[in-house]
């Protein structure tokens, strides 16, 4: 019998409500109604060698202060790395370090951007240089329109596709994210940054932020340009959101993911998101890294089990030089990592729970808890469904045998956990 994932009891929510809130009602009729039609199909893919599994690492949109505030600086840049070389994420596979809209360029008279020198006074090329040295793989940021998105400060690529693709690889960049801001946005513009980054000859990750392609069957033309495209709008720190997100992921059923081809939930918001606002800079210090969480770790597990069984790639958006507990249990669990680098299908949703059958012979099962108070949920956990058959069980999150149990097994969960 395949072993068996599940989730053991912890303490409930502080809220008593029996009744889910709405966005949890609705999540639970999409997955019944995904749970009749969700089978693998290979996904079109873009192959250019980058990506063949779920990307695992950092990006910096809520690290120093709330999410948005989005600033970066040189030598935080390299603490995160030196954090992530030894507080063990490298080790279990998280690899990349991407800056989001935070480097704020402008251009010189030649139309080469320049990051600006008050976050790095010596250019992006040393901090690459630095980032590539311990290991780590370098991504960053602009927009196919004219203005990026945060408030417009710095300008995207419109007009500058071939020279700014042509810069990054100079750079020495392996991951490119395009944003969806300012003028001239366009599907059009997405095909053709695309391909003046194929033309520099270096390998780079094209992540589509937004676009035409989401509202559109099978992600339309995204899978064939880029290996990491956008579900949905911003992740931000609540488990409403986090909802949101997963149910994006998972809505295009012939489209779900596969190597060179990954739908994103966007950046997780693992810990909480840093204090402080862009409003008051006073209010945060790039040299200290904080967590103002604004869900339960509860919560965060949920969002950490079905980001890892779905699976998206797994990108950290708060502050891992600061590794909280909550931090330490999901970020470093290589149960949950190999679950989301397995290379078996995508998982799929039954009555509830997401059940996706490892290339080793185990199954996974991932059971959430949308209720706003602790309950009894039950799962199946053999293939068939037959109840009677048994599997031996292992906690991931416990990281505890179970012994051998009969099906269904059921087990008291708390509110929004997993």
């Amino acid at each position: 019998r395949p072993a068996t994932r599940t989730r053991r009891p912890l303490r409930a929510n502080p809220s008593s409500e029996a009744e889910p809130k709405r966005s949890a009602r609705s999540f639970d009729k999409m997955l019944r109604a995904i749970s009749l039609i969700c089978t693998f199909i290979c996904a079109r893919a873009y192959d250019n060698g980058m990506a063949q599994k779920p990307p695992l690492g950092w990006q910096s949109w809520c690290s120093v202060g709330q999410c948005g505030t989005d600033h970066c600086f040189d030598r935080q840049i390299r603490a995160t790395a030196d954090a992530m070389k030894s507080n063990g994420m490298q080790t279990l596979g998280y690899d990349w370090i991407v800056l989001d809209d935070c480097w704020h360029p402008t251009r010189s008279a030649d139309g080469t951007l320049v990051p600006d020198p008050d976050f790095f006074p010596d250019g992006l090329p040393p901090v690459i240089d630095y980032v590539h040295s311990l290991g780590f793989k370098f991504g960053l940021y602009t927009s196919v329109g004219d203005k990026t998105c945060h408030s417009g400060w710095s300008p995207g690529s419109y007009g500058y596709y071939d020279q700014d693709a042509q810069l990054f690889a100079d750079w020495g960049v392996d991951w490119v994210k395009v944003d969806w801001c300012g003028d001239h946005d366009t599907a059009e513009g997405h095909k053709n940054i695309s391909r003046a980054m194929n033309a520099t000859g270096r390998p780079m990750v094209l992540e589509l932020c937004r676009g035409t392609y989401m509202d559109e069957p099978g992600w339309s033309y995204a899978p064939d340009i880029a290996q990491v495209w956008r579900a949905t709008t911003d992740h931000h720190d609540s488990f409403e959101s986090t909802l949101e997100q997963v149910a994006a992921l998972v809505s295009r059923p012939d489209a779900r993911g596969a190597p060179h081809a990954w739908p994103y939930g966007d950046m997780m918001m693992t810990g909480g998101e840093g204090c402080g606002k862009e409003s008051d800079p006073s209010s945060f210090d790039p040299d200290v890294p904080t967590h103002c969480p604004k869900q339960t770790d509860a919560e965060y597990r949920t969002e950490f089990s079905l980001y890892a069984i779905i699976p998206s790639p797994m990108m950290i958006g708060t502050d891992v030089r600061n590794m909280t507990k909550i931090m330490d249990e999901l970020i470093l669990n290589k149960d949950a990592v190999f679950m989301n680098q397995d290379a078996s299908p995508p998982a799929r949703n039954r009555s509830g729970a997401w059940y996706r059958s490892l290339s080793d012979g185990r199954l996974a099962i991932s059971r959430p808890n949308l209720m706003n108070a602790s309950r009894t949920v039950s799962v199946a956990l053999c293939e068939d469904d037959a109840d009677g058959c048994q599997a031996s069980l292992y906690d991931v999150w416990a990281q505890k045998d179970l012994g051998v149990v009969s099906s269904p097994y059921s087990v008291e969960v708390a509110a929004h956990d997993t």
